[in-house]
């Protein structure tokens, strides 16, 4: 077998196997030959489906990078989170509402309550509101709430300072928690706004036997009695009346008639 390739194209010797001529470059290997191209099958349409003759299959579904509508999750989320601010501003209302109208009055029976709250109702929509401060710190009073009324008192009388019985009732409370010269103090400038103020001289009595004090207390409760005090009172001033005598030795002067 000879071992060597005479090219076709220029005659030219080449070893064998070479590729191409070494002078003209012409081919001498054999390519394969190229693989032969499939043709498509010839697909017709049958009478029982009408699917069309090219089948491309299913395509993945893409999500879009800016959805038109708000996904259902995510809606439900939003709302569940709008339902709980709403929820809480209620809530955070219903307490401030509670604390500050509807407050428990400690000591007090259910129509002592109910005038507690209405006060505090009536505060709510206005605080200067004389008559419903005045109420509040009654029942605070008659309650034995002493230190809460002197509040309620002494922010009336910021509005109104010209009302005497709620200096007496003021003094009271002072009294009461054991601020005696505070509380003598108080009678005595309701006595300067009213003269004719009977439990304000009553209470200056009550003062001045604490002290000791029975001339005084004598001279108070006298002029209580002149003052033409209610029929209620008028009992009790007298038994004080008639203590202070005994304690300062002295009579009374006559009661004009």
């Amino acid at each position: 077998m000879s071992e060597i390739v005479r090219c076709p194209g220029c005659g030219a010797v080449n070893p064998i196997g070479a590729e191409a001529c070494s002078q003209c470059n012409f081919p001498l290997a054999e390519r394969p030959p190229a693989p032969a191209v499939a043709e498509p099958a010839v697909r017709t349409e049958s009478a029982e489906t009408s699917a069309p003759f090219f089948d491309i299959g299913p395509r993945p579904v893409r999500r879009r990078s800016r959805p038109d509508a708000m996904e259902p999750v995510q809606m439900q989320l939003w709302l569940f989170a709008g339902v709980a601010v709403v929820m809480g501003i209620i809530y955070f209302a219903a307490q401030g509402f509670w604390n500050t109208n509807v407050k428990p009055v400690e000591g007090a029976v259910p129509e002592q309550q109910q005038r507690a709250d209405q006060a505090r109702t009536a505060l709510a929509k206005d605080s200067t509101n004389v008559a419903a401060r005045i109420e509040l710190a009654n029942v605070l009073y008659d309650t034995g709430n002493w230190s809460e009324a002197i509040v309620h008192y002494r922010s009336a009388l910021r509005v109104d300072p010209s009302r005497s019985t709620t200096v007496v009732d003021l003094g009271v409370c002072y009294y009461n928690l054991g601020a005696t010269a505070t509380a003598e103090t108080l009678f005595r400038h309701a006595l300067e706004l009213d003269p004719h103020q009977v439990v304000a001289m009553f209470n200056l009595g009550i003062v001045a036997e604490s002290r000791g004090r029975w001339d005084e207390a004598l001279s108070q409760y006298h002029s209580a009695l002149q003052a033409d005090p209610p029929e209620a009172m008028k009992s009790l001033l007298q038994q004080h009346l008639a203590e202070a005598m005994a304690k300062s030795g002295k009579r009374a002067p006559p009661l004009k008639p």
